[in-house]
């Protein structure tokens, strides 16, 4: 209130009205306008499904598996490489490969171990 007992009063807005910051101060706004929005490029599916499928290929299809990861993981890194401004994901393409190519070393492994000892077995009769 002021002293003569009136209420303070919001100043009449021009027509048009004002923006930003005038329309709650009535000033003019010291701040630059804000720039335009930049929208996070989007993961890519092929990316996310290489690893999905490399992950699987531990307990599912196992060498099969790995094999389509891999093949997977190609394609996305390809999409990715041709559109970087709206896909991303790469580091999904990293994860798939390590995983299936761990897995095909793991079962080339297991195959010699059990190959050998199958041999072993057979020379020792």
């Amino acid at each position: 209130m002021e002293e003569d007992g009136r209420v303070n009063q919001i100043p009449d807005v021009p027509p048009g009205g004002p923006t930003g910051t005038e329309a709650f101060t009535g000033a003019p706004s010291d701040f630059p306008p804000s720039p335009p929005v930049q929208v996070a490029p989007r993961t890519d599916g092929t990316a996310v499904a290489a690893l999905v499928v490399a992950i699987l290929s531990w307990f599912l299809l196992p060498v099969v598996g790995s094999i389509v990861a891999l093949v997977l993981a190609r394609s996305a890194e390809r999409s990715i490489d041709a559109r970087p401004a709206e896909l991303a994901g790469r580091g999904l393409v990293t994860g798939a490969r390590w995983v299936a190519w761990t897995h095909l070393v793991f079962a080339a492994m297991v195959v010699a171990f059990v190959s050998a000892f199958v041999i072993a077995v057979w020379i020792g009769r």
